[in-house]
């Protein structure tokens, strides 16, 4: 069942860009329709409150949320996804953001209108994928899982791995070639840039975690861990981040013609503030 309006709520990530767009719609559609009818419809005193929303100006509360969707003529299925889609806009952290994405990912309308999404979601959040992808196209392997399940380290089971596989086929992340062989494919995140950064968010506090739970078995001989502690001018980041960069891209241009890689590396680089900056 949709609801009233002609616009399709499972079709965004971003609550007020679909009322701008149903405020548009309504506006072409319906005569005599305005913010104050909205507004008388949803429970409201204020005229204005939808436009301030809109715009950015304010946020939804628990209250002016169930009147948002009264007035909205949502429908259960709607509401839960409205709900949802509001408190991840408006999250403050992380956790809290990650956590109603992946609300917003297991509703079925959504997930039939941008497949992709969970899919991608899933790539992000969990390390060896990118491992996977890296040893399977490589020309020394043999074709077999056994192989890869021989080489990853630390261990994943041999299920995880052919569920990988699986994952990197259907993103379009892999891709076989005539002769059976697989290869990479340029696919990148293609979802919008708020939930961008909760999926890549999720993939750098992965391959952390891993690091915090590997750097102990891994002899000192195959690893560099150090930490600089820098006293800065603020005005220098710019230039640290610039030369960060340059040396992140002059790694990949070493590796980027190597066809047949012995080994799959996590090299990490963190640069974060350990204090605020000094007012002048």
């Amino acid at each position: 069942m949709e609801s009233g309006n002609g616009i399709n709520l499972f079709q965004y990530l971003d609550y007020r860009e679909y009322l701008r767009d149903y405020y548009v719609e309504q506006k072409k559609t319906r005569a005599g329709f305005s913010l104050r009818t909205f507004s008388k419809k949803a429970g409201f005193g204020s005229s204005n409150l939808l436009k301030l929303v809109m715009d950015g100006e304010r946020n939804l509360t628990e209250e002016s949320l169930t009147k948002f969707m009264k007035g909205l003529n949502l429908n259960k299925k709607e509401q839960e996804f409205f709900r949802n889609l509001v408190h991840f806009n408006q999250a403050k952290t992380h956790e809290n953001k990650n956590y109603y994405y992946h609300k917003l990912l297991q509703s079925k309308h959504f997930n039939n209108l941008k497949p992709m999404e969970k899919e991608q979601y899933e790539f992000y959040s969990t390390w060896y994928h990118a491992v996977v992808r890296e040893l399977i196209t490589s020309d020394k392997y043999d074709g077999h899982i056994d192989s890869l399940y021989e080489k990853i380290t630390p261990k994943i089971s041999v299920k995880e791995i052919e569920k990988s596989v699986a994952l990197l086929e259907n993103i379009g992340f892999i891709k076989k070639t005539k002769n059976g062989k697989w290869k990479v494919s340029d696919t990148i995140v293609t979802t919008g840039p708020e939930c961008a950064s909760v999926i890549l968010m999720n993939y750098h506090k992965s391959f952390l975690n891993l690091v915090k739970e590997e750097i102990e078995n891994v002899p000192p001989d195959h690893r560099d861990v150090s930490v600089l502690t820098l006293g800065v001018d603020k005005n220098k980041l710019p230039e640290i981040k610039k030369r960060v960069q340059k040396f992140r891209q002059d790694i990949l241009k070493l590796v980027s013609d190597q066809k047949n890689p012995s080994e799959v590396l996590a090299l990490a680089i963190q640069l974060l503030p350990l204090t605020k900056t000094w007012d002048k």
